[in-house]
């Protein structure tokens, strides 16, 4: 709920006064309805202005002292630096499939001087049949400086291609935040309509590549020190599965992860013969290990860890495990990018 106690007001001379800095035995005016203003200036509440009669409302008088306020800011100071949001994007975006704007994006800032190009500003100026709060003159491309405490600019000004600043105010202590400083920055309570940002692309983007590999030894690992730029460097296996990655999400959480993926894949696709994570008799004890429920029966050793899969005899392939780990990982597929390398064997 705002304030609604007038702290400023307008002298003979239609200078701006701040109450705590009123000469008592002077006249003050409303800067919204212009009627006559009492100053108070006791020892209990701030010091104050106060309307002789009926009172105009709180809203009009804020927007009448933030337009004049501002103005004269404006007007004033040699240095005022519009800052535009814009975006820093990866150089390579239009070609690589990898491209996500949460991770290859960066929010960023251009700054202007705009005192470098309008020196002047006008209050209540029409320009093209629109009225603007503060006009900052241009011969080819004038700004609109639109303050909004109830109602924003109009969808109309908005779409005439008319460069805008629009700035919300709630309080006497936003527009002080204003004329306090010499930064306009593109945000919540400053928002720019028909201002363009010039595009920026850098190579210093690059996204994390998890790689699993099967070496000719049917040997398995994977490798968490790539990224987007140099995954396809080298090969080291004869078969290879690369998908983007983050530390803090997990992935394939129903499958027991991306290395379960890549052995279900391998062994699908004939590079891996046998392995105890497709097995039909692996299951887990109290610690979760894994192990084999027939470790007695065909004398290997109980703990998968300690066996070796090519010599076993009673491997069988987990049919359902096999589907369920495969349609994760084309679940995966269809909103992330994948890359597999299959070897001539």
């Amino acid at each position: 709920m705002k304030h609604e106690r007038q702290h400023y007001a307008l002298d003979e001379d239609k200078n701006i006064i701040n109450a705590k800095n009123a000469l008592k035995n002077q006249k003050y005016f409303c800067p919204s309805c212009k009627s006559e203003m009492i100053l108070k200036q006791g020892n209990i509440r701030t010091h104050h202005f106060a309307h002789k009669t009926d009172k105009c409302s709180y809203d009009k008088y804020l927007h009448s002292i933030a337009e004049l306020m501002i103005a004269d800011w404006f007007k004033n100071n040699d240095e005022i630096n519009l800052s535009i949001s814009c975006y820093d994007k990866c150089d390579k975006y239009k070609e690589c499939k990898m491209f996500n704007e949460y991770f290859c994006t960066e929010l960023n800032y251009q700054t202007y001087n705009l005192k470098t190009y309008y020196k002047e500003c006008k209050l209540e100026y029409k320009y093209n049949d629109f009225i603007a709060d503060i006009f900052c003159e241009h011969p080819k491309s004038p700004i609109f400086i639109e303050i909004y405490v109830t109602h924003e600019c109009s969808q109309e000004k908005k779409n005439s291609g008319i460069k805008i600043i629009e700035i919300k105010i709630d309080s006497e202590e936003d527009i002080l935040n204003i004329i306090n400083s010499k930064e306009l920055l593109e945000s919540e309570r400053i928002k720019l309509y028909n201002f363009k940002c010039r595009e920026n692309l850098t190579n210093k983007f690059s996204r994390n590549i998890q790689k699993f590999i099967v070496y000719q030894s049917s040997k398995c690992f994977i490798d968490k020190s790539l990224n987007c730029k140099n995954y396809n460097d080298t090969r080291k296996g004869v078969y290879e599965i690369s998908t983007v990655y983050d530390d803090c999400i997990p992935y394939f959480l129903n499958s027991g992860g991306f290395y379960n993926i890549g052995k279900a894949l391998a062994y699908k696709n004939g590079y891996l013969k046998k392995d105890c994570i497709l097995c039909k008799w692996q299951n887990f004890d109290s610690f979760d290990e894994a192990f084999c429920i027939l470790y007695k029966k065909c004398g290997n050793p109980k703990y998968c860890k300690d066996n070796n899969t090519l010599e076993c005899n009673m491997f069988k392939i987990d049919k359902n495990k096999l589907k369920e780990v495969i349609d994760e990982f084309n679940y995966h597929k269809q909103t992330e990018w994948v890359d597999i390398y299959k070897k001539r064997v």
